[in-house]
């Protein structure tokens, strides 16, 4: 008697079909997920910390390009290879890039003027 029959007795043992790949106990786990996160995350740092009404004299213009360029590493990161969360790492680099203009336009703001 197989070790299923024991386990589940009135059901018939597990069978390999000519043709099919062998049955698989649990799916893979899903991975990439906490990579499109921090890249969302810090796009959106990004595009609000800059804009904040808070004293940062000196700062305001180079704060946004730190975490713009972190969140467009961690986008494309979790969009290449066989990762779960590939739209919401689309919407990272997307908020992220607009991150990485936004600190673009104040630091040459800031260097003209």
């Amino acid at each position: 008697m197989q070790p299923n029959a024991q386990q589940y007795p009135g059901y018939p043992p597990a069978q390999q079909y000519p043709g099919y790949p062998p049955p698989q106990p649990w799916p893979a786990p899903a991975n990439g997920v906490w990579l499109s996160v921090a890249a969302l995350v810090l796009g959106l740092l990004g595009c609000v910390l800059p804009l904040l009404p808070i004293d940062l004299s000196g700062i305001r213009a180079y704060l946004a390009l730190p975490f713009g360029l972190a969140g467009l590493a961690c986008g494309l990161v979790g969009v290449i290879g066989r990762r779960t969360a590939k739209p919401l790492s689309a919407a990272g680099i997307a908020i992220s890039t607009i991150a990485v203009l936004l600190g673009v336009i104040m630091l040459s703001n800031q260097l003209v003027g």
